[in-house]
């Protein structure tokens, strides 16, 4: 419905019309309620419009070897978006008001005031406002580089042709995927990363894996270093080095929550530096106020809104049930080829448990034979496990269905369900998803002829971790 109504106090107004927004101005209509979703650009999101879906289509594209890749990409993004603003406009319960929302001091109910594209407000009153304001680029300068030369996700798909020589700044999620999709386009790819190896949040052997792998396909990378300043087509680096005759340089060091505008101070709503603070049910400091997706630094995934949101909507739906239970885990995944997924403890947070309570399994993803009828030299699954139960404390894949596979050990975790249960389990030969059942047969081997010691391991461990606390 396509249209504001002043007169009507909305169970809920939704800031933001991206992957966390619409999926709790849809889940709320299901129980009945009418809710005004308001969003001042494309509906849809950073998503739809400049992250999953056109970042996946080009890849698609590229390896399929597309003859105009980038208006492939475009007509699928198009196409989708259009579908999901006709849907937002034809449904009976949500009101889609178009402009830039923001929070006021009025509450009980609360007013959001909403700016349109020609500058005119209107108040929209709700019982509830949900922030799903997303995200967007870092943006930092380098010096000498101009607009001709500079790319974002968000005109990335703008590009008619395929560059000859392109530069990503940045060793992240973007960054890899990009790198595939540009190799696969007949580009020079050259990766310049400040970190001391590419997508340092993962463990080491997956920054090696990968690393070994885009080499071999002719990407060039610099770890350590930053372009220190751009010169015509001459990208010079920190550490003294040279890239000569680039075409585009690519920004892709990361998102930061879209706070300004929103009104935050005025409602006053909490706000660190890394955005706004929110439960796992989405709740801020401020009742009937509630945040949701990158807007709050928690997640930066469309699965790990998806996921708050379902939680915010109980909370608001049905606000009588107890608000216990922890948010699920969520899994990460990066689309480069071979795919890179994990779940879990954070690298760090395993590292800091008592080493005697653990333990850490590393499968060879060649040693798969899968992977020998598939030519597949390069890839691991890491999988650190309580020792006697097996429960699952962390797991990473570098595989070619690596985001595929990472749904086991995200139930697994869910659900409590250790290496010691998962032995049993039959995997279809011959596939890639028996790299974790190779891994729940090294835990057997290791440990069934030994449980009482492991069983005392594990005690020993559990309460080393507690005096750590």
């Amino acid at each position: 419905m396509n249209q504001h109504d002043p007169a009507r106090t909305y169970r809920a107004a939704v800031i933001g019309a991206g992957s966390g927004g619409l999926t709790v101005a849809i889940g709320l209509t299901g129980f009945g309620h009418e809710v005004a979703l308001i969003e001042s650009g494309p509906v849809g999101g950073d998503c739809t419009n400049v992250g999953c879906i056109p970042s996946k289509a080009l890849l698609h594209a590229a390896a399929a070897g597309h003859t105009d890749p980038f208006g492939t990409v475009r007509a699928k993004r198009d196409g989708l978006r259009d579908r999901e603003d006709a849907e937002m406009v034809d449904h009976e319960m949500i009101h889609l008001v178009r402009g830039r929302g923001r929070l006021t001091s009025r509450k009980g109910p609360h007013v959001v005031e909403v700016t349109g594209p020609d500058g005119s407000t209107v108040e929209v009153v709700a019982e509830n406002v949900v922030v799903c304001a997303g995200s967007r680029p870092v943006d930092f300068g380098i010096d000498g580089l101009d607009d001709e030369h500079l790319l974002t996700n968000e005109s990335l798909f703008e590009l008619e042709e395929v560059p000859s020589k392109v530069v990503l700044v940045g060793g992240g999620a973007i960054s890899l995927e990009m790198a595939t999709a540009f190799r696969d386009l007949g580009s020079a790819v050259e990766i310049v990363e400040m970190q001391d190896r590419l997508i340092a949040t993962e463990d080491p052997l997956v920054s090696s894996t990968i690393e070994a792998v885009l080499r071999e396909r002719g990407v060039v990378v610099h770890t350590g270093t930053t372009i220190h300043r751009f010169d015509s087509t001459t990208a010079h680096l920190a550490n003294g080095a040279t890239i000569d005759d680039v075409d585009k340089v690519l920004l892709a060091v990361g998102r930061r929550p879209r706070l300004d505008d929103l009104g935050l101070d005025a409602a006053g709503v909490t706000v660190t530096k890394t955005g706004i603070t929110a439960d796992s049910f989405g709740r801020t400091n401020v009742d009937g106020i509630y945040a949701v997706g990158d807007v709050t630094g928690d997640t930066a995934t469309t699965h790990g809104a998806n996921s708050i949101a379902r939680r915010t909507i109980r909370a608001i739906a049905l606000p009588k049930l107890p608000k216990i239970g922890g948010a699920r885990a969520h899994p990460n995944a990066v689309f480069s080829r071979p795919q890179i997924a994990s779940v879990g403890m954070s690298v760090d947070e395993v590292d800091a448990l008592p080493s005697i309570g653990r333990r850490r399994y590393v499968v060879q993803i060649a040693d798969l034979d899968r992977a020998y009828t598939d030519d597949v030299a390069h890839g691991i699954a890491i999988v650190d496990a309580e020792r006697f139960t097996g429960k699952i404390l962390r797991a990473a894949i570098v595989a070619p269905t690596a985001a595929e596979i990472i749904g086991m050990f995200t139930l697994a975790i869910d659900h409590g369900i250790g290496l010691r249960k998962i032995f049993a389990t039959v995997h279809p030969y011959p596939t890639y998803a028996l790299l974790v059942g190779t891994v729940a047969d090294e835990f057997a081997s290791d440990t069934f002829s030994t449980l009482p010691q492991e069983w005392w391991a594990m005690a020993r461990g559990r309460v080393a971790r507690r005096l750590k606390r």
